[in-house]
């Protein structure tokens, strides 16, 4: 399932997009594509603990005033973004080696947090987090669209076997 969104994907963003990054800006955004998952897990990394420490804090305030909903959603937006921190930890070494394996994990990483996003919105259904959606999804779409423009730094590279007649 997917490899087919992948490859779907692929087709509206990459193949069929109107418009395509400088081959040269893409080489280097594939380049460099591990700094900026480094960049993110450190981020990612930091925010973890001061947020565990104001869910534990909210966890108490939410049990006594009878929050126990709100107080599980918290713990399940902090799960959420530890697997992301993790997954962007993971794909670094393997983002900084060109291989494929890192480029799926920012994909995943980006579907996940589009996950989140969805349960967000789900969660506290109203119009202004309707507009959050919306907001969330535009820029899910920008980074969908930039990690597909770069996935061809990441795809194996054929192995170019000529065929070299040996004429004496």
């Amino acid at each position: 399932m997917l490899q087919s969104l992948e490859t779907k994907l692929n087709e509206m963003l990459v193949t069929k997009a109107p418009y395509q990054l400088p081959e040269g800006f893409r080489k280097w955004l594939g380049t460099y594509a591990w700094v900026f998952a480094l960049i993110g897990a450190v981020f990612g990394a930091i925010s973890i603990f001061p947020l565990l420490a104001l869910a534990g804090l909210g966890t108490v305030i939410g049990s006594a005033t009878g929050q126990a909903n709100l107080v599980l959603f918290v713990w399940v937006s902090i799960l959420i973004l530890i697997g992301y921190t993790v997954l962007l930890a993971v794909a670094t070494p393997k983002l900084k080696r060109m291989e494929k394996a890192g480029w799926n994990l920012i994909f995943y990483s980006n579907l996940f947090f589009l996950t989140y996003d969805l349960f967000n919105w789900l969660r506290f259904v109203n119009f202004s987090s309707f507009f959050g959606l919306l907001w969330n999804l535009a820029w899910a779409v920008v980074g969908f669209y930039i990690i597909f423009q770069v996935r061809s730094q990441f795809m194996p590279k054929k192995a170019n076997k000529k065929k070299t007649d040996s004429k004496a």
